[in-house]
């Protein structure tokens, strides 16, 4: 089952699929600091199409790999900030364990719902008063742990991860 708080697989699809998904944008819809789930969805949209170089309507795994391949590639090996050639195979390695873990029909693909269904998943966990905007307020209580995040499932978070009230 796929964890939200695995540091390692969060910062792989939060690279792949989601950056930067809950950037601090400014629309008429959405003032400066809040993030709509529409937005959300357009930039998991932008994202996907960009990796989807033959335009199929799915994301392959060598098309998902030479996404993380340009992602890992933005510092050059060697260069100050750059992952050792260690770090990059684990990143490589847990790339390869999301891939696995985000198809979730196990068809060797991605449609755009599976790549987009974590962003959303946790774009939901974060929206605690769900009126489709997360503000900062809400952004904070997620990053000081106030808002718990459990497992997602294909159909989104399950009953565990769902925030509680009351105590």
């Amino acid at each position: 089952m796929l964890r939200t708080n695995s540091p390692t697989l969060g910062a792989i699809l939060a690279l792949t699929f989601a950056t930067p998904l809950l950037a601090q944008t400014r629309t008429p819809a959405a003032p400066a600091g809040n993030v709509t789930r529409a937005q959300v969805e357009a930039q998991v949209k932008q994202v996907f199409d960009l990796a989807d170089t033959n335009k199929d309507g799915f994301m392959s795994r060598a098309e998902f790999a030479k996404r993380m391949a340009a992602v890992l590639n933005r510092t050059p090996p060697g260069t100050a900030g750059a992952p050792s050639r260690e770090q990059a195979q684990k990143m490589l390695n847990a790339a390869d364990a999301a891939f696995n873990a985000v198809d979730t029909n196990h068809d060797g693909k991605l449609s755009r719902k599976e790549a987009g269904a974590r962003a959303l998943a946790a774009f939901d966990l974060m929206d605690t008063n769900h009126d489709g905007i997360v503000t900062p307020a809400e952004k904070r209580a997620a990053r000081n742990g106030a808002v718990p995040i459990g497992p997602v499932g294909p159909n989104g978070p399950s009953d565990e991860s769902k925030p509680r009230r009351g105590g």
